[in-house]
């Protein structure tokens, strides 16, 4: 364990002596679900060595206890390359929320649509994922060091599909991740869309590849809440106040589909299948 791991760990341990075996991270407009954990919330702020949380809605407060009769511990905010953050410290919350002894994480985002079958509102389960900034060396494994864990991670299954059937979600796909803060470009759309992507945005998948490095059950769902304009001519463009529309009328079923995802978490089998 790192000193700086170490170091927030105590932390919380003085605040409180709660475990936890399944991790949430909650995307934009969504942190109101750990206002159901019974347990303490503990702000970024009087966390050690904690990066704190800038982007909107994103409050940085870390919450323990218990819900449906498990031991949760919930991040109300996530970090984002585009704040200024490293890839490696975007993934302090998921090093931590295995240090709190979590075995299973359900990662949660907004995102864009570049399937013509997806309408904003739709609930995703991700299946797999392009990670662009990985591929471009500012991947969340680069410069790790450790003498137990080897940082060539096989993530030929990084979603748990047995957990992501269980949701019974309507449909999964292919999630894409960039940088931001900026939204993609009509022909990087359609680049992605080429390639294989239904979805984009600017999350998750940092947070996918650590948890399986730390051999995590990972689920991830994505609310989509526009299309991604790839024919400027042909689209009209959605203002920021639709998709937050979006994300307060979605809310209620995304709350849901968590709530499913935590009584049917597999506890105390192997997360590394």
């Amino acid at each position: 364990m790192s000193r700086k791991l170490e170091q927030a760990l105590q932390s919380i341990r003085g605040a409180t002596d709660k475990t936890a075996d399944i991790a949430i991270i909650l995307g934009s407009g969504l942190g109101g679900y750990a206002d159901k954990i019974d347990g303490p919330a503990i702000p970024y702020s009087d966390i050690i060595g904690f990066p704190l949380s800038t982007a909107p809605s994103h409050k940085g407060i870390l919450h323990i206890g218990t819900l449906h009769g498990r031991n949760v511990v919930a991040m109300q905010g996530r970090l984002h390359l585009y704040e200024g953050h490293t890839p490696q410290e975007s993934v302090f919350p998921i090093e931590i929320a295995h240090a709190l002894g979590a075995q299973s994480i359900i990662l949660t985002n907004i995102s864009g649509s570049l399937n013509s079958d997806y309408q904003a509102g739709d609930i995703v389960g991700i299946s797999d994922h392009i990670y662009l900034p990985g591929l471009t060396g500012h991947g969340a494994l680069v410069g790790r060091r450790c003498e137990t864990r080897s940082p060539f991670v096989n993530l030929t299954r990084t979603y748990n599909k047995d957990w992501l059937d269980k949701l019974k979600l309507p449909r999964s796909g292919i999630y894409a991740c960039l940088a931001g803060p900026h939204f993609e470009t009509p022909a990087e759309g359609r680049m992605l869309r080429n390639m294989g992507a239904d979805m984009v945005g600017m999350s998750t998948v940092h947070e996918a590849v650590m948890a399986r490095y730390l051999e995590m059950r990972v689920l991830g769902m994505s609310l989509i809440v526009n299309p991604v304009i790839t024919d400027p001519e042909t689209q009209v463009e959605i203002s920021e106040d639709d998709i937050w529309k979006c994300v307060q009328s979605a809310g209620p079923t995304v709350s849901a589909y968590i709530d499913r995802a935590v009584q049917t978490c597999p506890i105390g089998q192997n997360p590394a299948i």
